[in-house]
């Protein structure tokens, strides 16, 4: 585990005053604001932001593929709709859209 680096931080009243100074700072390192002495908003650099979503994205889908393997094992899903799941996930359609074969075996998407 990595430790987090030392934040700088500014009141608002001194960001909104140095603003471009803030966003430079921001460039490389979150910079924290405080308002009444209190930590209320970072500002973090458009690329650390992408990374971070990411980031999100990437432990959303690892957890989705751990419920999908659990439901597997614990006799709640078969293997065939863990199959589908997984080459809907693969395909990317994780936006709540369903797999399902019609009476041909074609698969198809229904939404929930």
């Amino acid at each position: 585990m990595t430790t987090a680096p030392t934040l700088t931080t500014f009141s608002a009243k001194d960001a909104k005053a140095r603003f471009g100074q803030v966003l430079d700072e921001a460039l490389g390192h979150p910079v924290g604001i405080t308002r009444h002495d209190r930590l209320t908003a970072y500002i973090v650099s458009r690329r650390e932001f992408e990374k971070m979503v990411a980031r999100v994205q990437y432990l959303e889908d690892q957890l989705w593929l751990a419920k999908a393997e659990a439901a597997h094992n614990e006799g709640y899903a078969s293997a065939e709709r863990v199959s589908a799941f997984l080459s809907d996930f693969s395909e990317g359609n994780t936006n709540n859209e369903k797999s399902e074969n019609d009476k041909s075996g074609n698969q198809v998407l229904r939404q929930p």
